[in-house]
């Protein structure tokens, strides 16, 4: 008999904080866990003092960020060695350690932590950072990268996001490895060395990813780019599994009360998510200050952001084009009212995403999605079925398609009766219970405790 897991789920932010994609996902993942007898509670990491409380029905412990490096050396106390870190996930005696970032507060040394506790880990990577020194796997920031941490293709293309002209950054990837770490430097220098050391920082790269791999039961990839990456780095395929995300039951109760829209006038295009680089939305400004004022299209962009110079480049590219409609932030909450409103969904990322969530979001309530054709997103869109595929770095391409749909309603009515059933978070917490189930079953002496907790 395998007795229900008892898992704790580790991220560097959570709720109430503003948080993202990776947070809404293990809310909703322990929502649907619960209905399947798996217990689970979050720990995440803040930048304030520890505190306990409870989202929605979820248990989260926050701890400070350095809890791993702070440690009890007092011997006659029972967990003397350990890190605060691990003594608050032994509190709940978890039968599994699920970690769903890779940051400094919630990262490598935290699995490998609880790791050497014996506690079995799962990783689940939601966003290319482990794999990618840029952050966004585009190679050269131009195209869809294969994943493949090659030391010296690898330096090259982090030293040109730093600045560094393309044949200057190449040379600097020929430099023999130089490792600075320790050493003091001057304010001037500091950017020097940051790219002289650009080998051995793809080399560390490499090496955590193996350590990620070597302290993990399961990693699971939402997408199968992230899949194919792993391979591509040696990692074996019986240590990766694929469960992509899904939406909420509540959502596709919520959509299936929505009457159909009526047609309007003007084609309604809407963008929701961070006001940063990242995330596109300069490329659907731009699109609409090309299209001839004649064509009868709005933009709705629903979000919020942190970078000034980005908002200034947006505010810029505005300059009061009353097509173009700010709503500012929106809550979770606000999202089935703010879909309704529209005819299609821009999704223009800049980088390889692991969803994104709102493209399965919109689906649910019919609504075709125009998505960059990179990642996460060219898997869950059929380019001429139910949405378009359009390149990230053309604006061109985003504003003949716009024109194309709002001068032709046909094709977007097309696209529209494309869209078929979206994957749910209980698909998702289905394939997670299995998961731990099999992870239990495999480590006896883990299962023959959960056994004497029931």
């Amino acid at each position: 008999m395998t007795p229900p897991a008892r898992v704790a789920h580790c991220v560097g932010f959570y709720f109430p904080d503003q948080v993202g994609g990776t947070e809404v996902y293990v809310q909703d993942l322990l929502s649907e866990l619960a209905k399947l007898s798996v217990d689970g509670h979050v720990v995440a990491a803040t930048n304030e003092r520890f505190r306990e409380y409870e989202w929605e029905g979820i248990r989260v412990a926050r701890y400070p960020s350095n809890w791993a490096d702070v440690r009890e050396y007092a011997p006659s106390r029972p967990h003397a060695g350990l890190s605060k870190f691990q003594e608050l996930v032994l509190e709940n005696r978890p039968d599994i350690f699920h970690l769903h970032s890779w940051t400094s507060g919630a990262g490598l040394e935290h699995l490998s932590q609880i790791a050497r506790l014996g506690i079995p880990c799962v990783v689940t990577m939601h966003v290319p950072s482990a794999l990618c020194m840029r952050g966004t796997m585009l190679l050269h920031g131009r195209k869809a990268c294969d994943g493949l941490i090659e030391e010296k293709r690898c330096a090259q293309c982090w030293s040109e996001q730093r600045g560094l002209p393309s044949s200057i950054a190449f040379a600097m990837s020929r430099l023999p490895r130089m490792s600075f770490a320790g050493g003091s430097t001057s304010k001037v220098l500091s950017r020097a060395v940051t790219l002289l050391s650009a080998r051995s920082r793809a080399l560390v790269q490499a090496h955590e990813l193996r350590q990620m791999a070597d302290l993990s039961e399961v990693i699971v990839a939402p997408s199968g780019w992230v899949h194919d990456g792993l391979l591509a780095n040696g990692i074996a395929a019986d240590k990766l599994t694929v469960s992509r995300q899904g939406v909420t039951l509540a959502l596709v109760r919520e959509a299936a009360r929505t009457p159909p829209r009526p047609k309007s006038a003007e084609l309604k295009v809407g963008f929701i998510g961070r006001l940063e680089h990242y995330k596109g939305a300069h490329i659907l400004i731009e699109a609409m200050n090309r299209l001839p004022p004649q064509v009868p299209a709005r933009l709705l962009i629903a979000g919020s952001g942190t970078e000034p110079h980005y908002l200034k480049q947006l505010t810029a590219a505005w300059d009061g084009d009353k097509r173009i409609e700010f709503l500012g932030p929106i809550t979770r909450g606000e999202v089935p009212d703010f879909l309704r409103r529209l005819d299609v969904l821009a999704v223009p990322s800049n980088y390889m995403e692991t969803g994104p969530l709102v493209v399965l979001e919109a689906q649910v309530f019919g609504i075709p999605v125009m998505g960059a054709d990179l990642g996460g997103i060219s898997e869950r869109i059929r380019d001429g079925v139910d949405g378009w595929l359009l390149p990230f770095d053309d604006s061109g391409a985003w504003a003949a398609a716009i024109q194309e749909i709002a001068l032709d309603r046909g094709k977007l009515e097309q696209r529209a009766a494309g869209v078929g059933r979206t994957r749910t978070m209980a698909d998702v917490a289905g394939d997670m219970a299995e998961l731990y189930r099999s992870i239990l079953q495999r480590r006896p002496e883990v299962q023959n405790e959960a056994l004497q907790r029931q």
